[in-house]
């Protein structure tokens, strides 16, 4: 199968589901896109990390957990309090905490590959909803310096929260990700 027919395939899939209700709508959307990253030449590191989180039980390949240290190690000084750290990694990372970063890629994706815009308009915080409880039983390890594991923990249906372990230290930042009402 070519690029083209994935493409086809996925702007298919998007007209026939306008508003996702179930995990399978979102993992077969995850695969299709990931079918077309693979072709190359495409700068969507967000989108491709999620695919990855959401198609394996665990991320613990350095190659895959780059993204996360890139954006959070040069913010962690062990030497500081956790408060401390806490604060530079909620501020640094607050777009990749409520999915603003991913969302972009979506949109700058759909476009790319002329794609129904319907999941990001109509549909957005119940995919994010979805996507969160699928991979909040993967993990991922990191191979770090700083870092050790996130893991995304549900609280109820509209509260999950990234859990942050650092390397040295006993306690965890913790993130919460409040969901907006429909």
């Amino acid at each position: 199968m070519d690029k083209s027919k994935n493409i086809e395939n996925l702007n298919e899939f998007l007209k026939n589901h306008k508003t996702f209700k179930e995990k399978c709508e979102v993992i077969y959307l995850m695969v299709e896109i990931r079918k077309i990253l693979e072709y190359g030449g495409d700068p969507y590191k967000t989108i491709r990390f999620y695919c990855n989180w959401v198609l394996h039980k665990e991320l613990n390949q350095e190659k895959t957990t780059k993204l996360l240290s890139d954006i959070f190690e040069p913010n962690i000084d062990l030497e500081k309090s956790g408060r401390e750290n806490a604060r530079n990694i909620k501020s640094i990372g607050k777009d990749f905490f409520v999915l603003k970063t991913l969302r972009k890629e979506f949109e700058d994706f759909f476009k790319d590959h002329n794609l129904p815009m319907d999941l990001l308009a109509k549909n957005w915080w119940t995919f994010v909803k979805l996507l969160l409880e699928i991979i909040k039983d993967c993990p991922v390890y990191f191979v770090a310096n700083k870092i050790r594991e996130v893991k995304i923990i549900k609280i109820d249906d509209r509260n999950f929260n990234y859990e942050l372990s650092f390397i040295g230290r006993k306690g965890k930042l913790v993130e919460k990700v409040k969901l907006k009402r429909k």
